[in-house]
């Protein structure tokens, strides 16, 4: 099969290509092709571990180094871009273009998870009608490594009119942008790293870090606290781990309760029918308000230090078995605290009090691994005190 004369130029290229491609060996390309899709036909070049660990840690210290002098470059500009982004009413237009929009895209998403009105413009759309949004805009924060973004440069004076206040991240005030902002923060990186000094690399880590940094000032402003970003992230693994004890315990109404007097055999039952693994021992007051340290607890560690003792095993009550004032942790903690204690003192299971150290329930491992791997525990309610 050959190449028709007649066939056009692009086509009689291609399957010229396809029929030598087809007389190659795997593993020896022709010096032709190999000049063709991989330019000029040099072959990769044989490196060390060494020298390609060293290539990612000129990276990475070039980075290291251009966020120190970034952060010492921060100043009143910085305070009161924080303090106009900190402000309950406000709404964050954030604008960029290249991998400065891709910054702006996660600035702004970050802004919105922890409470900040915000939303990501493009330059281009922003003139075609997505400028609208500004009507509701009070801080517009423009992401320019260069500062003279032409996008960027169209799109603000029509942005201006809004009477939003402005502010742009930058390298430098020597910049087209710097006339129409209120304030600058110089990222000041004076180049980017790795081959050549050409891709985005310094230079975005670093806008990305200081935009990072405009979200947390702007957070201690606000008083933020674990609670509210619980509210914003009640899903994933964030919201696992800030879910709290009151989340996750059983409450007191449903918690197996054994007066102090009652057998080991009705222990075990009641045990049993809880479902739980372990039982509350006290008696109740009248109001239902019971300190923690006031009752006992037994656990499977407890009835089977008792069973050790077979001559006595049949005389024990709850009360001669049970672990007097057992852990207790405030139904405010977060489960995670739950579980370092119960991994400390090797235990399964613990009371849960209010602020006054009243008992409100009880929790037990299972409670808060099973949540973890996406399944409810199986428990059998209803128990009633012995």
């Amino acid at each position: 099969m050959g190449v028709k004369a007649n066939q056009p130029a692009s086509r009689r290229w291609c399957v010229g290509v396809a029929l030598e491609v087809c007389r190659l060996s795997p593993r020896e390309p022709s010096a032709k092709l190999r000049g063709r899709f991989t330019g000029g036909g040099q072959r990769m070049a044989e490196r060390t571990d060494e020298s390609i660990i060293a290539a990612g840690v000129d990276v990475l210290e070039d980075g290291a180094s251009c966020l120190r002098a970034a952060a010492s470059g921060l100043g009143h500009d910085f305070a009161e871009c924080a303090r106009s982004l900190s402000r309950r009413d406000s709404f964050t237009l954030v604008l960029g273009v290249g991998k400065s929009g891709t910054i702006g895209k996660k600035f702004a998403a970050s802004l919105l998870s922890t409470g900040h009105g915000a939303a990501f413009v493009h330059p281009t759309d922003a003139l075609h009608g997505d400028l609208g949004i500004a009507e509701h805009g009070s801080l517009a924060i423009l992401l320019s490594h260069s500062g003279n973004t032409e996008e960027l440069l169209a799109v603000v004076p029509a942005l201006k009119q809004f009477g939003v206040a402005a502010a742009g991240v930058t390298r430098s005030r020597d910049c087209a942008l710097a006339p129409y902002m209120d304030w600058i923060i110089e990222t000041r990186v004076g180049g980017e790293a790795g081959v050549g000094r050409l891709a985005p690399t310094s230079s975005t880590t670093t806008t990305l870090a200081v935009c990072d940094a405009l979200l947390m000032a702007s957070l201690s402003l606000r008083g933020f606290s674990a609670e509210q970003f619980h509210r914003y992230h009640p899903g994933g693994n964030l919201g696992w781990k800030l879910r709290t004890v009151g989340d996750l315990m059983i409450p007191l109404a449903e918690t197996t309760w054994l007066a102090p007097s009652a057998t080991i055999y009705e222990v075990l039952e009641q045990i049993s029918l809880g479902g739980r693994g372990f039982g509350v021992v006290g008696d109740r007051a009248a109001d239902g308000r019971v300190k923690t340290a006031s009752v006992g607890l037994i656990a499977d560690g407890d009835i089977r230090r008792a069973a050790s003792d077979r001559t006595q095993f049949a005389e024990q009550t709850a009360a001669t078995i049970m672990t007097p004032s057992p852990k207790a942790i405030s139904r405010d903690a977060l489960a995670m605290e739950a579980l370092r204690l119960m991994e400390t003192h090797a235990i399964t299971s613990l009371l849960c009090s209010d602020s006054d150290g009243y008992l409100v329930g009880s929790i037990h491992i299972h409670d808060i691994l099973a949540r973890e791997v996406g399944f409810s525990p199986k428990t059998r309610r209803g128990s009633k005190t012995t």
